[in-house]
């Protein structure tokens, strides 16, 4: 047995022995990853000047491009946080190896909560939600009072900085305790904590959906105001879950390239995380189709406002587009059984699934902001590069901290050697 001192936090638990007859080397990476971390850094700081210049060149294309690139990181580490909950409310054996990336990865929520402030400043400035002028001003008659009426109760900016703090609150509980506890147990062992995380983690799961359901309602949704769909919530964080695996495969490629976890993480592994990423391709698409077919059978203005935006200029190109690059080209990539197999395909697929939820994102956010057709602007790529480096900054933050794996985790044998039984 090894040991090496290892703490996260101050105090931090006692110095960690390692189990014998590990396949690989599983301490914190320490400086291994130097180069990558100097590279990521500098396209933080890249992007991140990018976005303080055009705050202050275009100020409504700087907030509709940060909420575009904002929500694309959150939407991953949320991803991140169910994954981890969903391993101790199913008591999952072969994903124990894998928590630790989806513990590291939701760590992005804690800066990402900072992050949100210049959203909250581009709302209450009237340079990104419309909403806000609206409940505001003094109503007008017939239905644009009836709205009002509505709007202004819902949006009020005490109510609606309250729902904000409660988001966060919840999400950040969740993921700094269950990462914690998971912590604590590298040095304890047994199967206490174990028990402890397994009887929170139902809890998580439904708030977490409650959560970003209602998120997704008040950041999203809201940039049309007077437009609702009850299952965009779920539209949302399906979108999230299915990024959180993508990336997931990703790190983990990283890792193996760099010659970590080779053994321990194998490609009966990412077989299985490729299947359900493969399953969640179908889910989104069944979410996505659901909301459209119902708002085009239904023919109500207050709700078909969405997709009649979506049908101008180059955006209807776009929508046309969105399935077939975000539903069939990664359906028909995943289902060969050798692509599910092969790194290279797992990383082409990955990366695709990123750029695609990106792609939706997007569609999601810009038409409100440039009506007629697609304007794309230096900021749009700017955004998501910069919180999608906080993301991955986050996560290697902490593989430089802590064990790669749950090394006392009772069943961490049954990760170790896995090997799939279907096709």
């Amino acid at each position: 047995m090894s040991t090496a001192n290892i703490t996260d936090g101050a105090g931090g638990p006692p110095p960690l022995t390692y189990p014998a007859g590990l396949p690989d080397r599983v301490a914190p990476v320490g400086d291994a990853l130097a180069s990558g971390i100097r590279t990521l850094v500098a396209v933080l700081l890249g992007t991140g000047a990018l976005l303080v210049i055009g705050l202050f060149t275009d100020a409504k294309q700087f907030y509709h491009s940060y909420l575009f690139g904002y929500v694309f990181a959150l939407d991953i580490a949320l991803g991140a946080l169910f994954w981890t909950l969903i391993h101790h409310v199913a008591d999952a054996g072969w994903s124990v190896g894998l928590r630790r990336v989806f513990e590291n990865i939701n760590r992005a929520i804690i800066p990402l909560t900072a992050l949100f402030v210049p959203v909250l400043v581009g709302t209450f400035t009237g340079n990104l939600h419309a909403w806000y002028e609206f409940v505001h001003t003094v109503p007008q008659k017939g239905h644009g009072e009836h709205l009002w009426h509505v709007k202004h109760l819902y949006f009020n900016t005490p109510f609606f900085a309250t729902r904000i703090v409660i988001y966060f609150a919840v999400w950040i509980g969740y993921s700094v305790v269950m990462r914690n506890w998971s912590t604590k147990q590298d040095a304890v062992g047994g199967v206490a904590l174990t028990r402890k995380m397994q009887w929170w983690a139902p809890s998580g799961v439904a708030l977490l959906g409650l959560t970003t359901t209602f998120f997704a309602f008040d950041v999203l949704m809201s940039l049309q105001y007077s437009w609702f769909s009850t299952i965009f919530g779920v539209y949302f964080w399906a979108g999230g879950i299915r990024g959180s695996l993508a990336t997931v495969v990703l790190v983990v490629l990283g890792l193996r390239a760099a010659g970590f976890l080779r053994n321990t993480i194998t490609m009966e592994h990412l077989h299985d995380v490729a299947k359900i990423m493969f399953g969640f391709t179908v889910f989104w698409t069944y979410i996505a189709f659901a909301q459209y077919f119902l708002i085009w059978y239904g023919n109500v203005p207050e709700e078909t406002q969405f997709y009649l935006l979506r049908r101008n200029g180059a955006w209807n190109t776009m929508s046309i587009l969105l399935p077939i690059l975000y539903f069939v080209v990664p359906f028909f990539m995943l289902l060969p059984r050798a692509h599910k197999r092969s790194p290279v395909w797992l990383a082409l697929i990955s990366s695709w699934i990123l750029v695609m939820h990106a792609y939706d994102l997007y569609w999601q956010v810009m038409p409100v902001l440039h009506q007629d057709t697609i304007h794309f602007h230096w900021l749009d790529a700017a955004a998501p590069v910069f919180m999608f480096s906080v993301v991955l900054l986050s996560a290697i933050w902490g593989f430089t901290r802590l064990p790669l794996i749950p090394i006392r985790d009772a069943r961490l044998n049954e990760t170790i050697g896995y090997e799939n039984e279907t096709p």
